[in-house]
């Protein structure tokens, strides 16, 4: 099967001895430690206010006291760090992003992100192992909730396509017991099916987001209560009739807040979308942007790939009315979400949560509307939603210390937010130096993998497969491999020019890279086929589906392959 798209300013200072070294701040206090943010300008987003001269006290992860600093006792040996004309405002919150990497995580920290909800697609391990180590502090990265994805039968296929109620009930289970805290539905469900899950994250108590499956609806879906829409496009692909029809604004947004649901309107990801239509130049620009180098290999190409052959104004009406509805929604109180789709369609993580802000305001919010999407309306929903978990969202006494310092205020402009001196994140406290150091750790194995891509691409079309293969082998690290979609890639690359025996060769190399990929075997799967070698396709798809029961693309071909046998 072909690769799914599967995206400043000097530093605080401390005015104990600790100061500047990142053995020390970049670990959690020790239980009890008291860390003070002295004389600082707080935006607390309980409204749009600022208090001037605050002092913030923060221990175990939690604020515990939020005065002027005139007055606010500090307690003995706290650890104290200077906010003179600094802001501090809560931790960012990104609602909708699908990275699964523990290497990228940092990148949200540096930006301010402290939380984000993957929505769907994510790695078992990711869920559960990366997870945990992030919230045990072994890994550096924001507080992580996940939303588990499910599906009706098509291609490309997601985390789980459900083909009856059964299937829909067991897998609205399964992802409660792994640990889940949300059950996103996508677009392909049939209406029985959805209504199975919806009745079954309801008796699960577990929440449903997602898109608007086709065949329900808008009304259909509120109505049994999904209660946050994942994109403002999910509105225009169903209720507006993939029509630029302003005039089903107004009853849109009343369904939307009788039924009390959330949107993330997700326009950072849909302006980006539409600049690279209009003119795919863009994504050179996007990629020569130093943000850009901290992307891995993989991504950056799948962003090459999404890249148009000539410009299009196609989404341009779209992407107009999507922001009325945005600005409609926001002045109706339906509570909005930031959310950006990273690491898709040029969406670098962190960086586009800002990006997703300043499409905010264009499209009509405040500043402080749109800095509460990615603070105070995150922390209302994850804590409506989601027992048990912490409270986040303001500063204030009781809320978890996730805190962004800044060097300007962004009630007056959003553009602000971007300037990071430094992050907290549940009571452990970055330095600007530290996240940039951790941002850059993986730059070095992304150029060295480039490096690998370009050797075996000069290769082989030099000297062939076989060469290219023996190269790698040969020349490769312990552990190093290439990037499974790069060699998916060429392998299909192959297919296309008839060279099937070259097609082969590579999708064997994926399997002996991937061994636990059922993509892979999907591949080599069709490359034998093609090649009319039906007994070695059958195996391989039979391992594919060993590998992913719920993979369709495998069942049909081994249907179709079994009459062509016997023939």
């Amino acid at each position: 099967m072909k690769a799914l798209w599967s995206i400043v300013a000097v530093a605080a200072t401390l005015t104990l001895a600790i100061s500047g070294r990142s053995d020390s701040t970049n670990k959690s206090a020790p239980s009890g430690t008291i860390t003070a943010f002295r004389d600082i300008s707080v935006i607390p987003m309980d409204s749009d206010r600022v208090l001037t001269h605050q002092t913030v006290l923060v221990r175990d992860g939690k604020i515990v006291e939020v005065g002027p600093a005139n007055s606010l006792r500090l307690p003995a040996e706290s650890i104290v760090i200077s906010g003179q004309n600094k802001f501090l405002i809560p931790g960012l919150a990104d609602m909708h992003t699908h990275v699964d990497r523990k290497e990228m995580l940092p990148l949200f920290l540096a930006a301010g992100v402290t939380t984000v909800l993957n929505m769907g697609l994510a790695s078992p391990e990711f869920v559960t192992a990366i997870r945990h180590e992030v919230s045990e502090g072994t890994v550096v990265g924001p507080r992580i909730f996940a939303a588990f994805m499910i599906d009706g039968p098509g291609d490309p296929g997601p985390e789980y396509v459900a083909l009856c109620e059964r299937d829909a009930r067991a897998a609205v289970d399964r992802a409660k017991l792994v640990g889940y805290e949300f059950i996103k539905v996508y677009s392909r469900l049939q209406p029985d099916i959805y209504a199975a899950i919806l009745d079954e994250a309801k008796k699960q108590n577990i929440a449903v987001v997602g898109h608007i499956a086709d065949s329900v609806g808008l009304e259909r879906s509120l109505a049994q209560g999904q209660v946050m829409i994942a994109h403002a496009e999910e509105y225009y692909k169903t209720y507006f009739q993939n029509q630029p029809d302003d005039s089903r604004i107004p009853e849109a947004v009343r369904l939307t807040q009788n039924a009390g649901a959330y949107v993330t309107p997700n326009l950072s990801f849909f302006s980006m979308l539409t600049r690279i239509t209009s003119d795919p130049k863009a994504m050179d620009s996007l990629l020569s942007d130093p943000h850009a180098d901290f992307m891995p290999p993989d991504i950056r190409r799948s962003w090459l790939s999404e890249r148009p052959s000539k410009p299009s104004d196609q989404f341009v009406p779209e992407f107009a009315t999507l922001k009325k509805l945005t600005s409609a929604l926001s002045q109706t109180g339906v509570p909005l979400l930031a959310g950006t789709d990273s690491p898709g369609g040029g969406m670098v993580p962190g960086a586009s949560l800002h990006y997703d802000l300043e499409q905010l305001v264009a499209a009509g919010l405040t500043p402080f509307q749109a800095l509460s999407a990615a603070t105070r309306t995150p922390g209302e929903f994850i804590h409506r939603f989601v027992p048990g978990a912490e409270e986040f969202g303001t500063i204030a006494p009781g809320q978890s210390a996730d805190l962004v310092m800044l060097d300007a205020n962004p009630l007056l402009d959003i553009r602000n937010a971007r300037n990071v001196i430094g992050v907290m994140v549940r009571g452990r406290w970055f330095e600007r130096n530290e996240l940039e150091a951790l941002v850059q750790q993986p730059v070095s194995g992304y150029k060295r993998v480039m490096a690998l891509e370009a050797e075996f691409e000069n290769v082989l079309a030099k000297q062939g497969v076989e060469q290219a293969v023996r190269d790698l082998k040969i020349h490769s690290r312990a552990a190093e491999k290439l990037p499974e979609s790069f060699v998916n890639a060429l392998g299909y690359q192959m297919l296309g020019a008839k060279k099937l025996a070259d097609a082969v060769a590579l999708f064997t190399l994926n399997t002996e890279q991937y061994p636990d990929s059922w993509n892979v075997y999907d591949s080599l799967g069709e490359a034998y086929a093609d090649n009319a070698n039906y007994d070695l396709a059958v195996m391989n798809y039979r391992h594919s589906l060993a590998l992913n029961p719920k993979n369709a693309g495998a069942e049909k071909m081994l249907k179709d392959l079994a009459s062509l046998r016997v023939k």
